[in-house]
């Protein structure tokens, strides 16, 4: 049940240049956390510089993200092919329509519904037209859900990758105007800092678990931005945001879908090393892992 882990490293930032994140991979490497968790290096994916020129639509490097994205697909499917369950660290977040493309492709295959929670400080819910940056980090979520720019769409063997009230979000607190019209209109599920903190974080993915195992169950993709949690917890991010997640309820949320069983994919991203303060955050980073795992191996101990 439990499986075996595959590392994939994704250096790159070119979904929001200069931010840090294209060092996360190799910072976590140095500190040993891919052997030291049990997991297989599966090495990093390649591709192409950050460009930065703005298209038509007024994105940035889209030809450059989907490159990427494309790299990250097929990293991800590979382990997936393999028996194992990928942990994708970036690298900005726009590599999650990589990982989410392949994990899309195999529920599918195996006549699974699929899911994707999506634990952020911003939903990633924009398009060109309400993009203030044209980032393309702040597209991968609207992208899974089949909008967007037609080339990032076309990264997956299809689209939509994932039906929109299969999407619930976490810990969101910076929305743009024209994003949360997007959320609102293709009806996302997400839950702001004010729920959370009223009803608890674990409580909210317990009940999310419930649901997605009443409707029969499926492959869940997690999606994790490490700028979900507070800067004081976790200073090593990009685009910090205050008043974020703590870092007890996100471990014990971690280790309650790691105990479902229904988490096959995963993707840890954001890790901005270069802002990190004597390796905090990276530290950070393999305490989610070390819950999300001890959840996943008690309850394969259960099963067996």
């Amino acid at each position: 049940m439990s499986g075996w882990y595959g590392f994939i490293g994704v250096p790159t930032d070119v979904g929001n240049k200069a931010c840090g994140a294209a060092e996360g991979p190799a910072a976590l490497r140095a500190i040993g956390l891919a052997p030291r968790m049990g997991m297989v290096d599966r090495g990093d994916v390649r591709g192409p510089a950050y460009d930065g020129t703005r298209d038509e639509t007024g994105s940035r490097s889209v030809r450059e993200t989907a490159a990427w994205c494309t790299g990250v697909r097929n990293a991800v499917a590979g382990v997936l092919a393999d028996g194992g369950v990928p942990v994708m660290v970036g690298g900005d977040h726009a590599m999650a329509l990589g990982s989410v493309a392949a994990a899309a492709d195999h529920a599918r295959r195996q006549g699974r519904n699929f899911f994707v929670l999506w634990f952020d400080a911003h939903p990633d819910f924009n398009t060109p037209e309400t993009s203030p940056s044209g980032n393309t980090h702040g597209y991968p979520a609207a992208l899974a859900c089949g909008i967007g720019h037609p080339a990032l769409l076309r990264v997956g063997a299809f689209t939509p990758l994932l039906r929109p009230d299969r999407l619930i979000q976490f810990g969101i607190r910076d929305i743009d105007t024209g994003e949360r019209e997007n959320l609102h209109r293709s009806g996302i599920e997400f839950h702001e800092m004010p729920a959370i903190r009223e009803r608890g974080l674990a409580a909210l993915v317990a009940h999310t678990i419930s649901r997605i195992e009443a409707a029969g169950g499926g492959h869940v993709h997690v999606s994790f931005d490490i700028d979900a949690l507070d800067p004081s917890v976790a200073p090593g991010v990009g685009t910090p945001v205050p008043d974020g997640l703590l870092l007890e309820e996100c471990i014990d949320s971690l280790r309650l879908l790691g105990a479902s069983g229904l988490v096959q994919s995963l993707d840890i991203v954001e890790y901005a090393a270069t802002q990190d303060q004597g390796n905090r955050t990276a530290h950070v980073v393999e305490h989610l892992l070390a819950g999300f795992m001890a959840g996943r191996e008690g309850q394969a101990a259960l099963v067996a």
